[in-house]
């Protein structure tokens, strides 16, 4: 059975894996085209993830090449392999059928197919995460230890889960000890950059791109649930969307009320680092929903076990919530508008109507890396490139609400005497502006 679930994760991992690459994606494939001292000297420092994610994706692509599905394949086998550790977990603190019900839900969950289909380290975080709850419920100290040096090298926001594994394994506080060693010492050979990577985090304080990047809100806090149980997808409508979310909470809350005698481990798996972040994140931005998508793991287990100890009802709630996981997830997988940003159909619209003397132009001197993927020899350049002598100017409004909220690219592409021809849309990038003489 487990292999019949497996398959259909896969397929639901395939379909639509070769949406176009956003920002981040591209970020993912400017790392493994770089050398490794490139990778360390220049992208890392100011990076803000750990460089283990970028080495296997760096060397995943010397055997199988930059394309976007190529990229996106890692996250897909990682993605694979949660859905079987899930089975495991569910397997050894409970019984097979609610590991195949826990199984089953993140076969199914639009923020897991999602994830396991984006070329970023989320997936491998979440996969390491569980992986290590497992070895650690078979007391495997030594794999265990292997598996947190990744972790700590994979995600930062992952290693909030180090008191958990001390919360749940108290009487093995040695062995816990012991085992984080090898951690501690990578950790502190990689001190000098993860100090220089904080630190520049750190001094964006105040600015826009701070207030995007994960503040402790009530926003960002709600969203945390609210994508666990619907993905990505949301409506337009804010009060047909409310109702819905509200009807979803109730669901899920009942049946996590019914598993509320279901092993501590789960539970403090669930909240604990979810706590943590809350807390970190007054210092540091990172209370956004997908860095926590570890998390998802405990939260479909205890709402399997909701379900079996809901008796016949349980039953009839599991097939509504495998429906309801089916529906979000098919909702993104076909809606071109709950998919990534589309870099590419901008950069196959602009490039082939620019000429030789033609330049697009972004809100900021950076961000550019999506449209370097697909055209690595396009003219492009941030507010400084403007000036007068172009034939065309393509103005992009990328961010630009974070970058130039008062608009100051567009005042000074007009005050060179150009005027604005024509304004097109694309999904997740916004809109871009032909400007001619």
């Amino acid at each position: 059975m487990i292999f019949l679930i497996l398959g259909i994760g896969l397929i639901l991992r395939l379909i639509s894996l070769n949406q176009s690459l956003w920002l981040d994606e591209a970020t993912t494939a400017l790392a493994a085209k770089m050398s490794l001292g490139e990778m360390f000297t220049k992208l890392l420092p100011g990076d803000v993830h750990p460089p283990f994610y970028y080495l296997v994706v760096k060397y995943w692509t010397v055997l199988f090449g930059y394309s976007e599905i190529s990229l996106r394949i890692p996250s897909v086998i990682f993605g694979l392999a949660t859905i079987y550790i899930i089975y495991l977990i569910g397997k050894k603190l409970f019984d097979k059928k609610v590991g195949l019900m826990g199984s089953v839900l993140l076969a199914t969950s639009g923020l897991a197919v999602y994830y396991s289909q984006e070329a970023r380290l989320y997936s491998l975080a979440a996969f390491l995460v569980s992986l290590s709850i497992y070895l650690f419920l078979r007391k495997k100290w030594i794999f265990f230890s292997i598996v947190l040096v990744l972790i700590g090298m994979t995600d930062y926001v992952s290693l909030f889960m180090i008191p958990v594994y001390f919360v749940i394994g108290w009487k093995y506080w040695k062995k816990i000890v012991l085992s984080l060693t090898p951690l501690v010492i990578v950790f502190l050979l990689w001190l000098k950059v993860f100090i220089v990577q904080i630190t520049a985090g750190v001094s964006l304080r105040g600015s826009n791109w701070w207030n995007i990047s994960g503040i402790p809100t009530f926003k960002n806090l709600a969203l945390i649930p609210v994508k666990f149980m619907f993905g990505r997808i949301s409506f337009d409508n804010k009060v047909l969307y409310f109702l819905i979310v509200t009807g979803a909470a109730v669901l899920f809350g009942f049946l996590l009320y019914k598993a509320f005698k279901a092993p501590k481990i789960l539970w403090i798996w669930l909240v604990v680092p979810i706590i943590l972040g809350i807390l970190v994140s007054f210092i540091i931005p990172n209370l956004t929903y997908f860095r926590f998508l570890f998390c998802l793991t405990p939260f479909y287990l205890l709402v399997a076990f909701g379900t079996e100890k809901a008796g016949k009802l349980g039953k009839i709630l599991f097939v509504l919530l495998i429906a309801f996981n089916i529906l979000t997830t098919g909702c993104y997988l076909v809606n071109p508008k709950f998919q990534r940003e589309d870099w590419r159909g901008l950069v196959h619209f602009v490039e082939p109507k620019k000429n030789g003397n033609s330049i697009t132009i972004f809100p900021s001197g950076a961000n550019m890396e999506a449209y370097r993927y697909y055209a690595p020899d396009a003219k492009i350049g941030g507010p400084k490139a403007i000036k007068a002598g172009y034939s065309q100017i393509w103005l992009l409004d990328y961010l630009g609400s974070v970058f130039d909220p008062t608009d100051t690219a567009k005042v000074n592409v007009e005050a060179l005497g150009y005027r604005q021809e024509a304004e097109y849309s694309f999904n997740g990038v916004g809109n871009v502006y032909l400007y001619k003489k």
